[in-house]
């Protein structure tokens, strides 16, 4: 019998910490369907396995190893090739957390490998787990985290197409009864209460009744119907202008002559995919931009009929890594345009009928009819393959000399209008002026497209008139836009500083549907996911894409380098050995000297002056305060002193001696001498007296007493003992 509190508590712990669970499950269910996150049961199961050891109350120096036994058992299935046990993809592991350790410093949170994110969402989840601990545990409370879940599930339900209508309901139902069971114990804590189970039963019982009747009431409750549109394509939308005339809606044009202009929503479909992974579907690529829109610079090309893929798209370099993946695409029959919608990277093309393939070089769009007279009943549904690149960061970051571009190319892809004006130029100089590559050039204007300076808008769009540059006025004007808007002026940023770029149009990856198995989803494109974005060419790269348009993410991956660097980098050494020997010699040692004063200048300016998000003055200031913060906690015991002194010790009210004393209590309890519940004020004077070997204590609380109970003046006692308070204080803080 005695053991049996102890039972019923671990069994109430037990009910916590299932339904703990559940609502910490409920953040991962829609992570599947509406983000890059696969195979969300791993994080599920990790997350059940901590609760398990916190309710075993199994010691850290056993739970540590176990979860980071999990993490890197879940890393090496998902990421990583060979045995687990043999370790040697341990080192790969190493190498990829270096490199996206060197991507914090910069805030470069978008370019983080899979790998290194599921590492950071795997510790979060342990960080979780042991925060509900606490709250469900010693704070008996978890409103803060049942509202938040309640907040997150319900905007999913309400602005994308997750159906939260049951997880609603588990979560309202599981997070009354904690709140009531919790309310319950804080009660008894509060109150020291000890209750029987019967009493604990007409506690819970009428608690489950009224929950389970008020969620009946609230199903069966008439309700209206929804107030406002959907508000998805308003958010996702893109615009174009309706070949036919009339209103725009969005969708794709191919008209892109005159861009600007507000549109109206279109939900009709494009086309549906089954795929493994999420990124942009092109349709074609324009290079002229002619200051009110795009062009392409061979308008009478005619399209060739395609012999290998491979060989006739050159979008990324061999070297560069890639995923192997297919889809498998179902055409709406509605759509009206006959071209082929696909991913970077096409390999392969099987339509049901066999068709061959015809491709406009100039503007890279492909057909299964040359002059565009076929029919839709003839080109319905396609399966292809396709390359995802991984695009090398350190690749991107070298000097650019486009040495083995085609004649004309650089001048192909930097073209714009004679007419442009300067102030274009200037502020695309001035946004890079402190950037040292092409690559840290494009993301600076990226981020500067993306700042809170520009809003992403798709009703009250102004059109430029007259001898007005589009993206002039999108810049220095109006600063509110589409996509179309951003994209633009990317490119024409990019090419005002000699970045070859194009621009680049089709449609984000569509809204998901369903699993179809489980690695692969079922999606929806419809007109609403009509899209256009920047690519920028890299020498020994290749095509690049990159996404200034607020609200978009940008789908494509990074990576540090090449594949199999190391094996390139051995054949390089063993290929020049002269030319390593003699490298150094060839520099000379006055000029580098000067070139590191004035980078060194230029970094201490930068540090002193640049304190933006991901600068390293502002993570300098961040440590600088942490630091502070942390010296002024540790010494709080001698200043807190000091303070009580000047607070206290020239005060003659009534209720300086209570509030005094209160405070040398809390002075002795920061020191690590806290009074026990069962001690009496005399008893912990005893101690304290004993512990500094005086008798000040014990004459401080004698006089205390008298103030408290006798009512005493407690004026006239404060000025008898404040020379014992003075000291005691002194004591604590010596």
């Amino acid at each position: 019998m005695k053991h049996q509190p102890e039972n019923d508590g671990k069994t109430i712990a037990f009910i916590y910490y299932i339904f703990a669970f559940i609502l910490l499950w409920e953040w991962l269910r829609p992570l599947n369907d509406y983000t890059d996150t696969a195979n969300t049961f791993i994080f599920s199961f990790f997350i059940a396995i901590c609760f398990l050891l916190i309710f075993f109350k199994i010691r850290w120096f056993y739970t540590y190893p176990i979860k980071l036994f999990i993490i890197a058992f879940m890393l090496h299935g998902l990421y990583f090739d060979g045995v687990f046990f043999s370790f040697i993809w341990l080192k790969d592991l190493g190498r990829d957390i270096y490199f996206n350790l060197g991507l914090i410093p910069n805030a470069d949170w978008l370019n983080m490998t899979s790998s290194f994110r599921s590492l950071l969402f795997f510790t979060l989840l342990w960080l979780l787990v042991y925060l509900i601990h606490y709250w469900i545990l010693f704070q008996r409370r978890i409103m803060f985290f049942f509202v938040l879940t309640l907040l997150y599930i319900t905007i999913l339900d309400t602005f994308t197409a997750y159906d939260a209508t049951f997880a609603i309901v588990r979560t309202v139902l599981i997070g009354f009864f904690m709140l009531g069971l919790l309310y319950f114990d804080r009660l008894k804590r509060l109150e020291n209460l000890k209750v029987k189970k019967v009493a604990s039963l007409r506690w819970i019982l009428p608690l489950v009744a009224f929950i389970m009747v008020s969620m009946v009431l609230a199903i069966l409750a008439p309700k209206a119907s929804p107030q406002w549109p959907d508000p998805v394509p308003y958010i996702t939308a893109v615009g174009r202008e309706d070949d036919e005339g009339g209103p725009k809606k969005i969708g794709y044009s191919q008209n892109d002559e005159k861009l600007g202009g507000g549109f109206v929503g279109d939900d009709t479909e494009v086309l549906t995919h089954i795929s493994s992974d999420r990124h942009y579907w092109r349709v074609e690529t324009k290079d002229v931009y002619t200051g009110k829109g795009w062009q392409a610079s061979d308008p009478d090309a005619v399209k060739e009929e395609i012999t290998n893929i491979q060989e006739e798209f050159n979008w990324v370099d061999e070297r560069v890594e890639t995923k192997q993946l297919s889809s498998s695409i179902t055409i709406n029959e509605r759509y009206k345009y006959l071209h082929l919608i696909y991913p970077l990277g096409l390999t392969s093309v099987d339509t049901e009928n066999d068709l061959p393939l015809y491709v406009n070089k100039n503007i890279e769009q492909i057909s299964p009819f040359p002059d565009d007279e076929g029919t839709r009943e003839e080109f319905l549904a396609y399966t292809i393959d396709y390359e995802i690149p991984l695009y090398p960061i350190n690749e991107m970051k070298k000097e650019q000399t486009f040495s083995n571009v085609p004649e004309g190319f650089i001048e192909r892809y930097t073209q714009l209008p004679e007419d442009l004006p300067q102030r274009i130029r200037e502020l695309a100089e001035k946004i890079t002026e402190e950037e040292e590559n092409q690559f840290d050039r494009a993301k600076a204007i990226e981020e500067y497209l993306g700042s809170v300076a520009f809003s992403y808008e798709k009703e009250d769009i102004a059109i430029p008139e007259g001898n007005q540059d589009y993206v002039d006025q999108f810049l220095f004007e109006t600063l509110t836009g589409y996509c179309d808007n951003f994209s633009t002026s990317m490119i024409v940023l990019l090419r005002s500083i000699d970045i070859p770029a194009r621009w680049v149009k089709g449609y984000t990856e569509g809204d998901f549907v369903r699993a179809t198995s489980n690695v692969s989803k079922e999606y929806r494109i419809t007109n609403n996911n009509a899209h256009s974005w920047v690519e920028i060419y890299f020498e020994g790269v290749g095509w690049v894409p990159f996404e200034p348009t607020p609200g978009f993410v940008n789908p494509y991956e990074l990576t540090s380098d090449y594949k199999d660097t190391d094996k390139t980098k051995e054949q390089d050494e063993q290929a020049d050995p002269v030319a390593k020997e003699e490298e150094p010699k060839e520099t000379p040692e006055k000029p580098v000297q000067e070139e590191q004063d004035e980078s060194s200048t230029t970094s201490k300016s930068k540090f002193a002056l640049d304190i933006r998000l991901g600068s390293y003055g502002l993570y300098g200031i961040l440590l600088a305060v942490v630091v502070i913060g942390f010296i002024i906690y540790k010494t709080r015991i001698k200043w807190l002193g000091k303070l009580l002194l000047l607070k206290y010790s020239n005060r003659r009210d009534e209720d300086v001696f209570f509030l005094a004393y209160e405070s040398l209590l809390k002075q002795f309890e920061r020191m690590g001498i806290k009074k026990k519940p069962d001690q009496t004020l005399r008893e912990f004077a005893h101690y304290i007296d004993r512990y500094f070997q005086m008798v000040h204590m014990t004459a401080l609380t004698k006089s205390y007493e008298r103030a408290l109970y006798r009512r005493d003046s407690s004026s006239e006692e404060w000025q008898k003992s404040n020379e014992l308070w003075e000291n005691l204080i002194k004591k604590t803080s010596s």
